[in-house]
C-alpha cells in the first residue's frame, strides 16, 4: 500500500467543488454513466481513465482501465496522475480511499433527480456548465412526464435470464429507468420504491400479473426468440394470454447515462404497439 500512502500525502482533498482549469484536467471516471455523461457535455477529451465496464461512446474502450466504483484499481489510477476522479455513490463504493489519490467527486446516480442534479454538478466540475445544463434540462423535461391513472401496469425486466426462467431482475419505480417507463406511458407493475436488489421469483411475477411485460436485451445475438419463448410458457400471465409481451433490444437500458432518453422512446413505441387493437 506504499502507492496509497504516497498518493495520500500528495493528493488528500475533501469537499472539492471545481476540478483543475479547463484544458489541464485529467479525469478518471469509475462509472459507465458518468463516462457517457462527460462525453455528452463535451468533457470527453479530458478523460484519461475509465471503469472496467465502460463501452460507450465509441472509442472509450481504448482508454486505460481503472477498476470500478466498488473495486477501484488504485495503482492504475495513480499511474494516470488524475486531477479529478468521478464515481457513483454506490453501496460499498470507496470514496475515502479515492480521495487520498486525487480530488474526488462522489455523485448519487439512481433516481431522476439524482441524475439531473449530478449532471449539473459534472458541468461545474469540468467547466461545461452550459452543455450540462442543456442535458439536465432535456432529461428532466422528457422523463418527468407522468402517465395517466389508467395507464397499463408494465413489468419491465432485464433479459439476463439463463436457460431457465426462475427469477427476473426488474426495473425499480424509483430509478431513472423507472422514470423512463412512466414517461413512455406505463405504470410500474412493482408499485413501490425498492432500495435493495430488484429481483422477483417466478411466483411473484405471476402474482403481480402485469397488463404488459417488456423484456430488455442488450443485443439480439439470437436471444430474442428464445427469451420470448421462455415468457410465453408462463400461461397464467394475463400479458402472455393477451399478446401483451414484447422483447426489445435496447442496449441503452443497461446504462443510466444520457442514452436513457432513447430508452424512453423505445418503451413508448412498445407500449403503443401493445395498446393498438
Amino acid at each position: 500500500m506504499l502507492v496509497l500512502l504516497v498518493a495520500s500525502i500528495a493528493w488528500y482533498v475533501r469537499g472539492i467543488e471545481l476540478a483543475a482549469p479547463q484544458g489541464q484536467a485529467r479525469i478518471v471516471s469509475l462509472s459507465p454513466a458518468l463516462t457517457e455523461t462527460l462525453f455528452a457535455i463535451g468533457a470527453g477529451d479530458r478523460v484519461v481513465g475509465v471503469s472496467d465496464y465502460c463501452r460507450y461512446p465509441q472509442g472509450v474502450e481504448k482508454l486505460a482501465k481503472a477498476g470500478t466504483s466498488i473495486t477501484p484499481n488504485y495503482e492504475a489510477i495513480v499511474s494516470l496522475a488524475p486531477t479529478l476522479i468521478v464515481t457513483e455513490a454506490a453501496v460499498n463504493s470507496r470514496p475515502q480511499s479515492l480521495e487520498r489519490l486525487a480530488p474526488t467527486a462522489t455523485l448519487p446516480w439512481l433516481t431522476l433527480n439524482d441524475v439531473v442534479d449530478s449532471t449539473r454538478k459534472l458541468g461545474k466540475l469540468t467547466g461545461q456548465v452550459e452543455a450540462a445544463e442543456a442535458l439536465a434540462s432535456a432529461l428532466s423535461r422528457r422523463l418527468s412526464v407522468e402517465p395517466p391513472n389508467d395507464a397499463p401496469r408494465v413489468l419491465l425486466v432485464l433479459g439476463y435470464q439463463g436457460e431457465r426462467l426462475d427469477e427476473v431482475w426488474f426495473i425499480r419505480r424509483n430509478s431513472v429507468h423507472g422514470a423512463a417507463l412512466r414517461a413512455a406511458g406505463g405504470r410500474n407493475a412493482v408499485a413501490k420504491d425498492v432500495w435493495g436488489q430488484p429481483r422477483l421469483s417466478l411466483e411473484q411475477v405471476i402474482a403481480l400479473d402485469a397488463d404488459m411485460v417488456i423484456v430488455l436485451l442488450n443485443d439480439s445475438d439470437q436471444q430474442t426468440e428464445r427469451v420470448a419463448r421462455q415468457w410465453q410458457q408462463i400461461e397464467p400471465l394475463t400479458a402472455v394470454r393477451r399478446g401483451k409481451l414484447r422483447v426489445v433490444v435496447a442496449p441503452e437500458a443497461f446504462s443510466n447515462g444520457p442514452r436513457i432518453l432513447k430508452l424512453a422512446d423505445r418503451l413508448q413505441a412498445a407500449i403503443d404497439s401493445m395498446e393498438r387493437p
